[in-house]
């Protein structure tokens, strides 16, 4: 029986495996195979052309058709899942077959080659990261919000990533780390197990079948990649990119210095594969990393490009070329989940964080911030910066910013990522073979070349960003919202207006209203977002539209009377409004005095103080907290609450909301309210932080009214049914609450319908 395996190096010069004492033997059909193939490389044709082909026909486009291409989405997520579908079962058995043929003394070599290498390359980002971080101007203050920030909230478990307590969990779930540590040991254990051959022949022969899928999609890449670029820049708004273009420019510069000069030029100095040569090899599954904007589904590719350059290498040495393809075939996937040089330089954005809000960090301080971000590199990145984010006292909120461009950033990430797993499994290699040829020459004209385009490339990038305007308008957008309704019939009374008496009897609430054909509510004029005041004088929120859709419903007329927290129950009692709305919570106090419509809400606890001292508060109780903290709150119940949960805290119950964001409270360290009600506030006052505790306090929110009128109320209840039921209540709070009606947008300008005229 015959056995192909053209994706395991195992021949030199068509000498069989086993005659290198270290290795066990192969079939020599999945010799002679390998040999062929490798005698064939120079002539293979280059897909990179197609690919790039493809991605720019793909940008063109989306150029033309706008976000008509998004039609194509599901074509280019499909071929991504295909990709995905051969990188488990090919890193699980590359790496315990290829460490199952290694011994000891060749094991304990390449983890030593390999921790030095890694190590080295960490330096260079961070010397990457302090030198691009000194090309930013001086600028004056600036900050920005967005409810994008609790996409930021994750945690980072580090057992769950790197224990594989449950290795077939790991794998469903993709924990890279965990599946890497379970092969290594399961690899290391094979080393001395006798008859081991047939089982892993049996795993090479399918990473085989596994690599002969892999070719096969690979060709498949123009059509996939195509479909994805003109989704992408059919989709994309550049508009959203005007405020980053510092971040993007110093990302950028900083990922083609370390892909295209530092990394390349390094491998090139120090041994005798020339820079054109790695730079070809990596064009391939550099391209396709920036297409399918994932570094785990090139890993093959990746692999098979490091196996070639050292293949080429070995026709003029007299090292065994099975070792080095054992070594690649190994150190791809066992390096992947170690935290290349593409991850680690996004912790630029933090410099650009600082310049943006009017702060400079200080060189040391750029250096100690490289340093942490390196060592939480293991993380993701939505964990990492927001702690670096924390531990130099900037705003939380800036974290929008940073996933805003995450389509371009995580793809110039993964070209970064190529280059730094190629250049450090070819290393790593020649350092355990012993062919390291240092050129300082070299080496010394590269690092003087790189250091001239850097300080070039730094003066340019600050003359121009000199001229960068940030602008926030957040506020703005938020205050400029108005009701879709076409209601009209309403009067509304601010604080201080004479409102009118209403005559007295012994009529029910209802029986009034159907009498009167008037509807009277009671509304607080500062709860953002369910009731305020915008920008043109005209009180709007959620609730004030919700009250308008049950006015056209019962076909009354509306009058809007203003209520202060205090004077809410005065104000029922009295019968001066028939209904308080203004995301009321539901409080025992309230409770015990007048009725409440089932909850059409739900709110959240959450502390609102200055950016810079949100650090303490991830738990109501946490040990570490201050003592004489100091917290306002708007209602007694919720202020008793507080002193209930946190030790040694005073609270101060408050009149007004404004008055804490004005500083009139200057002796608060922070303000407790609903997150909905918080997050409103942060908008117009992004100088602040809206913090979570955990455990989270959740309280129903409703519509108050008098706790006699049942049947006023179990008709308010019917009525949020069908409202609920519609989707008129979530399109409301998508709308008033989520942010969405500041993200109203026409569609995105494209050449066929803006320029042309020819599809509207």
């Amino acid at each position: 029986m015959q056995l192909g395996c053209p994706f395991s190096p195992f021949t030199k010069h068509g000498r069989p495996l086993n005659q290198n004492p270290r290795l066990a033997p192969v079939a020599p059909s999945i010799l002679d195979e390998r040999t062929s193939r490798q005698t064939k490389l120079s002539h293979k044709p280059r897909k990179g052309h197609g690919i790039a082909l493809a991605l720019v026909l793909g940008g063109v486009c989306g150029i033309l058709f706008g976000e008509g291409c998004e039609i194509l989405k599901p074509i280019g997520d499909a071929y991504i899942g295909l990709l995905q579908m051969t990188v488990l079962p090919y890193l699980v058995l590359s790496l315990i077959s290829k460490t199952a043929r290694l011994d000891a003394v060749r094991a304990s070599k390449l983890a030593v080659a390999a921790i030095g290498v890694l190590l080295g390359f960490w330096l260079i980002a961070m010397v990457l990261i302090v030198l691009v971080s000194a090309m930013l101007p001086p600028v004056e203050g600036a900050s920005f919000y967005s409810p994008e920030q609790d996409a930021a909230q994750q945690s980072f478990d580090f057992n769950t990533t790197f224990i594989p307590t449950n290795v077939f969990r790991a794998i469903s779930n993709e924990y890279v780390p965990a599946i890497v540590v379970f092969c290594l040991f399961l690899g290391i254990a094979l080393m001395r197990v006798p008859g081991k051959e047939k089982l892993v022949d049996l795993m090479e022969i399918l990473n085989a079948g596994i690599g002969r899928i892999n070719s096969f999609l690979v060709r498949l890449a123009p059509l996939g990649l195509f479909a994805l670029s003109a989704a992408a820049s059919g989709t994309i708004r550049l508009d959203e990119f005007s405020r980053l273009q510092a971040y993007l420019i110093l990302f950028t510069l900083a990922c083609v210095i370390a892909a295209f000069a530092a990394l390349p030029l390094l491998l090139s100095g120090i041994s005798d594969i020339p820079y054109r040569k790695v730079l070809r090899a990596a064009e391939e599954p550099m391209l396709t990393a920036i297409a399918v904007g994932k570094l785990f589904v090139v890993l093959p590719q990746i692999a098979e490009k490091c196996e070639q350059l050292l293949a080429e290498q070995m026709k003029t040495s007299e090292m065994d070329a099975s070792e080095d393809g054992s070594t690649a075939s190994v150190m791809v996937p066992l390096a992947y989940p170690f935290p290349h040089i593409g991850k680690i330089l996004s912790c630029i954005f933090v410099s650009f964080a600082a310049w943006y809000v009017g702060r400079d960090l200080s060189l040391g301080q750029t250096a100690m911030m490289a340093a942490a971000g390196t060592v939480s590199g293991f993380a993701s990145p939505l964990v990492t910066i927001p702690a670096l984010l924390q531990m130099f006292e900037l705003p939380q909120d800036l974290m929008a910013l940073f996933i805003l461009p995450g389509f371009i950033t995580t793809r110039l990430a993964d070209v970064v990522g190529v280059m730094h797993l190629m250049t450090l499994t070819i290393i790593v290699t020649l350092i355990v073979s012993r062919r390291i040829h240092v050129r300082w020459g070299r080496l010394g004209a590269s690092a003087l070349a790189i250091m001239l385009c850097l300080g070039m490339a730094g003066f340019a990038s600050r003359l121009y960003l000199k001229t960068t305007a940030v602008e926030y308008d957040l506020d703005k957008r938020l205050l400029a919202l108005e009701i879709s309704s076409d209601f009209e019939d309403f009067t509304v009374y601010r604080m201080g207006d004479t409102i009118p008496s209403r005559p007295g009897g012994h009529q029910s609430t209802l029986e009034r209203i159907r009498s009167e054909k008037v509807l009277r509510v009671g509304y607080h004029p500062e709860h953002m977002p369910y009731s305020f005041f915008n920008s043109d004088g005209e009180l709007v929120g959620m609730d004030i539209e919700l009250v308008y859709q049950l006015a056209e419903w019962l076909k009354v007329r509306l009058e809007f009377v203003p209520c202060n927290r205090q004077s809410v129950i005065e104000r029922l009692e009295a019968g001066d409004v028939d209904l308080v709305v203004g995301g009321l919570m539901m409080t025992p106090e309230r409770l015990l005095r007048v009725g409440f419509t089932k909850p059409y809400q739900s709110v959240t606890l959450s502390i609102v103080l200055p950016d810079h001292q949100s650090h303490g508060f991830q738990d109501w109780n946490a040990p570490h907290r201050e003592k004489t903290l100091r917290l306002g709150a708007i209602h007694v119940n919720i202020a008793e609450e507080a002193r209930l949960r946190l030790d040694h805290v005073q609270t101060t119950v408050l009149d007004s909301i404004a008055s804490y964001f004005r500083g009139e409270h200057p002796d608060l360290d922070g303000l407790i309210l609903g997150v909905d009600e918080a997050i409103a506030w942060n908008v117009l006052y992004p100088d602040h932080a809206v913090v979570v505790p955990k455990p989270v306090i959740r309280r129903p929110v409703g519509m108050a009214v008098r706790s006699s009128d049942t049947e006023w109320l179990r008709l308010l209840d019917r009525w949020l049914d069908f409202e609920t039921h519609d989707g008129a209540v979530e399109r409301l709070n998508t709308y008033w609450v989520k942010g969405g009606g500041t993200e109203t947008r026409p569609p995105r300008w494209c050449v066929m319908r803006d320029l042309l005229g020819w599809i509207e």
